[in-house]
């Protein structure tokens, strides 16, 4: 199914992406340190967003090294970008070993656990640093943990499922229990190694820790096609919303049934495609009130590096799919400034100098600010997690249209942090960040009282969807301003 969704990918031809690399590079004082990058960029967007983010750092890095404001190398990946067809751990390992062999220093990317479980025994064999940009799996900074000579050349620039699950409990606890009156949900996890995992610890954690009860808990078939029953059965049982976990599965044919049910449960939580700007179109606009966990969005300033990327990205690849940079465009850019840092310090790639440096990383990204736990740590090389570092940030799918389904998707939809509180925010014509956080506290209180008067006329089908509707358009009136 996602073949067919996706031929056009081809089409497009990612190796057409990794031949403009070879116009940016050239030679400086001394030859290009060469990085591979394995990813799914022939069947998802999220690994061509990252063949998007590293050709937008390379560019950059050179660009920096030939003004003399880096110091030499410069970094390539001409011909070292692979595809590691989602879930194919053995191809994924063999891309890892071909890669070092034609004189990668350094290996990012990565997106499944399943595939990137493929490339730790290759990485910690041939002894690689591998910068993991996309995938979840909490065993593989575990690994790091219970052997570091091993496998201390793995990091990663995003959450592990266990993190990531926990940001999900804070903002179960803040935004929906607190804010908008949530006591009950409902978790909907593909049967995937993160939806197990993620399913497995919000089970747990979330009566406990956010005083949200679990209503149901259902793990589907990673393919399913056809959510109608599944909608059914948390119908029945009274939950007040879906957190859901999608990372292979598109979540589209979800979307469309929710919507056109009227299904009575706001949907917050994580399903990946749903972070493409071209997920409005591909719902037909029926995505409106979804909101998703995300690291970054072009609407709000994270941080002084965040919109000129977005900006950047959107200038060069805004005419084709993705045409907004995912999470692990942003994670790959950071990734390469990262990589290049250590280089730098290190003064030179042996592997075991890197790792030295990369440790010490301190940057400020497109994300937030950058530091690697320490090996002592429960999660060694996963980066820091709270407000002064990254932190997951929820962001609402909306629009100002009145009829979602007749938005115009090349304009009108908006994506707007609705959590943490601290990154309730809209640029002014500056760039410079605005909080929002009055207004959208003011929607949360206009939809929970909404959501009492229904309750009181007993629960009419649809009328809590529709309170969801008006909460998600009030949202999109406060980033306009």
């Amino acid at each position: 199914m996602r073949m067919n969704r996706r031929r056009f990918l081809k089409v497009l031809s990612v190796g057409a992406g990794t031949l403009t690399l070879s116009s940016v590079l050239g030679w400086g004082q001394q030859p290009p340190v060469k990085i591979g990058l394995i990813g799914p960029i022939d069947l998802l967007d999220v690994g061509r967003a990252m063949v998007r983010g590293a050709q937008l750092a390379l560019e950059e890095i050179n660009k920096l090294v030939d003004e003399k404001k880096l110091p030499p190398p410069k970094l390539t990946m001409d011909g070292l970008i692979r595809d590691d067809q989602v879930l194919r751990g053995d191809v994924a390992r063999a891309a890892f070993e071909e890669l070092v062999e034609k004189g990668a220093q350094v290996i990012v990317g990565g997106f499944l656990d399943e595939a990137v479980m493929g490339m730790i025994p290759s990485m910690a064999r041939l002894k690689k640093p591998f910068l993991n940009t996309g995938t979840s799996g909490k065993q593989f900074s575990e690994l790091v943990k219970s052997d570091y000579e091993k496998y201390k050349y793995y990091f990663r620039l995003m959450f592990n499922s266990e993190v990531l699950a926990q940001d999900t409990v804070g903002m179960a606890k803040g935004l929906m229990r607190e804010e908008l009156g949530i006591q009950k949900v409902a978790l909907v996890m593909e049967d995937s190694n993160f939806g197990r995992d993620y399913l497995k610890f919000l089970q747990e954690r979330l009566p406990q820790e956010a005083g949200v009860q679990v209503a149901k808990a259902i793990n589907f078939p990673i393919n399913n096609p056809d959510f109608n029953a599944i909608l059914q059965q948390i119908g029945d049982s009274d939950a007040d919303a879906i957190i859901p976990g999608f990372a292979f599965n598109t979540g589209v044919p979800f979307v469309g049934q929710t919507y056109e049910l009227k299904v009575d449960t706001p949907v917050i939580g994580i399903i990946t495609e749903g972070q493409a700007f071209e997920y409005w179109k591909s719902t037909g606009g029926r995505v409106m009130g979804h909101a998703y966990a995300d690291a970054a969005t072009g609407e709000t300033p994270l941080t002084p590096k965040t919109l000129p990327f977005f900006q950047a990205y959107v200038e060069r690849y805004g005419e084709t799919s993705p045409s907004r940079p995912l999470y692990t465009a942003f994670t790959t850019y950071d990734g390469l400034f990262i990589l290049k840092e250590a280089i730098d310090r290190a003064k030179g790639t042996d592997a075991d100098k890197l790792v030295e440096e990369l440790e010490k990383t301190d940057y400020v990204g497109t994300v937030g600010r950058v530091q690697f736990r320490g090996k002592d740590d429960v999660y060694p090389h996963d980066p820091k997690y709270g407000p002064e570092y990254v932190v997951a940030k929820w962001v609402l799918w909306t629009t100002l249209a009145k009829d979602p389904l007749k938005a115009n998707p090349q304009k009108d939809p908006l994506r707007v942090v609705i959590w943490p509180k601290q990154y309730r925010l809209r640029p002014d014509e500056q760039g410079n960040p605005i909080s929002i956080d009055a207004c959208i506290s003011k929607a949360a209180a206009e939809y929970r009282a909404a959501v009492e008067d229904w309750k009181k006329k007993g629960k009419p089908k649809g009328g809590r969807f529709e309170a969801w509707q008006t909460f998600a358009r009030s949202v999109a009136k406060c980033f306009v301003g």
